[in-house]
């Protein structure tokens, strides 16, 4: 997500971006103003960044600057974006999905698989919360202008309950119940083979798989090392191929219950990174995944499901449980 410029209103996320500005911070200071930007405009390329600053679409201090001007903590840049003429001028329309609960503080929303939640990298419309935007933001009326925030991200391959604050002190007091751990959460998730325990927990801590060629795969540690990772989990059913299993993350790590039920020699369906061959997840980079590559994945999507969310509605009073039901794609595999 894009940096929130302090006192700015909040962006409308289902219009596209005309001006960004971005308050130099800590880890920004002293860098060349080239790879400052290239540090939040992550989807453009270092080029396209260039020709941004060379063009004149990049000011500090009011004043065009160039590529190797060094910038500090406080200082102001502002990047007036060129408008695009193959951009989407609506990026939150045909973005479709059930709505499991809302109210006036908050929605919930089962999104399904192939859905990014938000902007990030190459996609840069067609997501969750644009479409969110489109639905509920009012800024020409300030006192029906409704704000959605996310309150946690899913991966877009995975299914399921995402919940969205829709005022902002709602948004905090929940937010803070994720971060304190506080709030239930339940996946369902369907795994080749069958754990050889019905039910039962995983305490493993996890680290960056050195042995990996994708820099972004993790593993898990044997010898105490890494981020402490524990997951519970229990069978609900199985066949000679696959098992349904529901799982209950007590921490909050990175690919935690892929990376989990692949140390149990049980990795889910459709997992191109922790199924057992990595190198399907780089021919899905480089576009050249084939049809033998599609059989052995079963699904298009890794199975993961986010089933259930339960937490305590601090304007109702009481625990709210949000739940989405097990999708089709996901139900057929285990019937």
């Amino acid at each position: 997500m894009l940096p929130k410029y302090p006192g700015a209103p909040p962006r409308d996320l289902s219009k596209p971006l005309e001006e960004l500005k971005i308050l130099v911070d800590k880890k920004l200071d002293g860098q060349r103003l080239d790879l400052a930007l290239a540090a939040v405009l992550t989807w453009r390329s270092r080029a396209s960044i260039h020709r941004l600053i060379d063009g004149g679409y990049v000011q500090l201090a009011g004043r065009r600057i160039a590529p190797a001007t060094r910038v500090h903590t406080g200082e102001t840049i502002v990047v007036e974006v060129p408008p695009n003429p193959t951009a989407n001028p609506d990026p939150g329309a045909g973005v479709d999905f059930p709505i499991l609960y809302e109210d006036q503080w908050l929605v919930a929303v089962d999104k399904p698989p192939g859905l990014a939640v938000h902007p990030s990298g190459r996609r840069l419309d067609g997501t969750l919360i644009q479409a969110l935007h489109r639905r509920y933001r009012n800024p020409d009326d300030a006192a029906h202008d409704v704000v959605p925030r996310l309150l946690h991200r899913i991966d877009v391959e995975t299914s399921g309950v995402v919940a969205v604050g829709l005022d902002e002190q709602f948004h905090h007091l929940v937010a803070r119940q994720f971060e304190d751990r506080v709030v239930q959460k339940t996946y369902l998730a369907v795994v080749h083979g069958k754990p050889a325990a019905a039910e039962g927990v995983v305490d493993l801590p996890i680290v960056p798989d050195k042995a990996s060629a994708v820099r972004l795969k993790l593993t898990t540690s044997r010898d105490g090392s890494g981020l402490p990772a524990v997951t519970a989990y229990r069978v609900v059913r199985s066949n000679a191929d696959y098992a349904l299993v529901e799982l209950r993350p007590k921490t909050g790590r990175t690919h935690q219950i892929r990376v989990h039920m692949a140390a149990l020699g049980c990795p889910l369906v459709g997992d191109k990174l922790y199924g057992g061959d990595e190198s399907i997840f780089l021919h899905q980079l480089s576009g050249t995944l084939d049809a033998d590559h599609r059989e052995r994945l079963v699904l298009a999507r890794q199975a993961l499901h986010s089933h259930s969310l339960t937490f305590h509605h601090p304007y109702l009073g009481r625990e709210l449980r949000l739940e989405a039901p097990l999708p089709a794609d996901l139900a057929a595999l285990v019937p």
